[in-house]
């Protein structure tokens, strides 16, 4: 396998340091959105229950 891109790696550093900050619970869950060169992906997550309440992005039809 390769090395990983230093642009991913930014990602991934920068995601760890907000996330370990924000929590998500059942009266206020957290927003999760990733922005891609062609879509945009958003989910809302429990973080108490640890699952997904919602999902959506720009792929789906109903958008």
């Amino acid at each position: 396998m390769g090395k990983i891109n230093p642009k991913e790696s930014a990602r991934i550093k920068r995601v760890k340091r907000i996330r370990k900050n924000i929590v998500g619970t059942p009266e206020r869950p957290r927003l999760r959105v990733f922005k891609s060169a062609k879509h945009i992906y958003c989910q809302i997550i429990d973080d108490v229950a640890g699952n997904t309440l919602a999902a959506m992005s720009t792929v789906d039809k109903g958008m």
